[in-house]
C-alpha cells in the first residue's frame, strides 16, 4: 500500500479532529467500520461514529487538538494494512467546562482497506 496515501489518511484523521468536523472524520472510516474508544466503548458503522464523535466534540472535547504520527505498517493481507499511530492530545475536559486535563497519549492500532482505490479505517484500534 501506498505510504504517501497512508500518511494523507493519518494526517486527514488529524484535520477533521481538530477542526471538530465530524462528518469529515467518519468519512475516513468504512460504512461497516468498528470503533472502541479509549474507555471501552465500542461504535458499530461510519453513521454511529460520526454521531457519538459529534456529540463529544461539543463537550469534552470541543477544544481539544490531537496530533498523529504514524510509527509503524504492516501489510498483512491484500490491499490490508495495520498501522500503528501515535496519539498526543491536548484541551479535553473532564469533571467540567472549566477544568481541563493533562495531556493524554497513546497508539491506535488501525486495520485499513483499500477500497476500490479509497483507503478507509475498517477497524480503530
Amino acid at each position: 500500500m501506498d505510504e504517501q496515501a497512508l500518511e494523507a489518511l493519518v494526517s486527514e484523521v488529524e484535520q477533521a479532529w481538530n477542526t471538530h468536523d465530524m462528518s469529515r472524520f467518519a468519512a475516513c472510516f468504512a460504512e461497516d467500520a468498528d470503533f472502541v474508544n479509549v474507555r471501552g466503548w465500542w461504535w458499530r458503522g461510519r453513521g454511529e461514529i460520526e454521531l457519538t464523535h459529534a456529540l463529544l466534540h461539543e463537550t469534552v472535547f470541543s477544544d481539544s487538538l490531537m496530533e498523529l504520527e504514524c510509527a509503524a505498517t504492516k501489510e498483512v493481507g491484500s490491499g490490508v494494512v495495520v498501522m500503528h499511530v501515535k496519539w498526543h492530545m491536548v484541551g479535553h475536559k473532564l469533571g467540567g467546562p472549566e477544568q481541563t486535563s493533562e495531556a493524554r497519549t497513546g497508539i491506535w492500532s488501525w486495520v485499513i482497506r483499500d477500497r476500490d482505490g479509497r483507503l478507509e479505517i475498517g477497524v480503530f484500534p
